[in-house]
């Protein structure tokens, strides 16, 4: 009998080890991403961080000065703790907002895509700020609230934002990456983008002699988008009812 307890005793022991070596081999992967999020005045900033975080889409418009959220998921067996922060796009805090950006691993700069002036705004005003501020940021362009292109609730006689003008934009302001995703209709777009994000800033482990061609594959394949060739812009249909689409730059 004490023979039979002795070695429950035991295996319990040495399960209960080595579930504490696999959190601690866990916790000693993790890595901290830090995102900010910049863009004119309701392009859809604070709806995007609100459906990630909060897994719930805000009705009604509250202006924001200065949010931050958390979350977190896992990469390749990693764990990545994201901290993001919302901005106020209004240019009476233009003076405050660069308080935001110290630290940061990834800029995201948003616009409306039923608003073309928005567009116009990330060229004359925020692809500026974020190269004074941080220069050598990684900057993805995010187009916001993409269910307005097919609504026909657009105002301006420009009409929406198309795929290949925010195509345009992102290369002209080095962007790493440019999507489009709807928090209102999406919600996995959203986690997608978020991830894209991650991805984007955080360093997987590579395989020996793959080099960076290795981290991008692996990149996508977490990402469970397809493989493409590395030395061209493409675009990357997401699987349907994720992002509307997206390229990496």
């Amino acid at each position: 009998m004490l023979t039979c307890i002795a070695t429950w005793w035991k295996a319990g022991e040495r399960s209960r080890r080595q579930s504490r070596q696999g959190a601690a081999a866990m916790k000693a992967q993790s890595m901290c991403c830090k995102i900010v999020v910049v863009g004119d005045s309701e392009c859809g900033k604070t709806s995007l961080l609100h459906v990630f975080a909060k897994d719930s889409y805000p009705e009604k418009y509250v202006p924001t000065v200065f949010e931050s959220y958390s979350s977190s998921f896992d990469i390749e067996r990693r764990r990545v703790e994201l901290s993001m922060w919302d901005t106020a796009g209004s240019s009476y805090y233009d003076y405050v907002r660069p308080l935001s950006y110290p630290d940061s691993d990834a800029v995201l700069i948003c616009f409306d895509i039923g608003r073309p002036e928005t567009l116009d705004s990330v060229l004359k005003k925020w692809q500026a700020e974020v190269q004074e501020f941080c220069p050598s940021i990684t900057v993805l362009l995010v187009g916001c609230k993409a269910e307005l292109r097919s609504s026909g609730e657009v105002q301006d006689d420009r009409g929406p934002v198309t795929y290949e003008q925010g195509v345009g934009v992102s290369r002209r302001i080095g962007a790493a990456a440019y999507m489009e995703c709807s928090a209102k209709t999406s919600k996995l777009g959203v986690r997608d983008l978020f991830r894209m994000a991650a991805l984007a800033t955080v360093n997987l482990p590579e395989k020996p002699g793959k080099g960076a061609r290795h981290s991008l594959q692996s990149a996508r394949q977490a990402l469970q988008l397809p493989a493409v060739q590395e030395d061209i812009p493409a675009c990357i249909p997401l699987r349907q009812g994720k992002a509307k689409s997206c390229t990496i730059m």
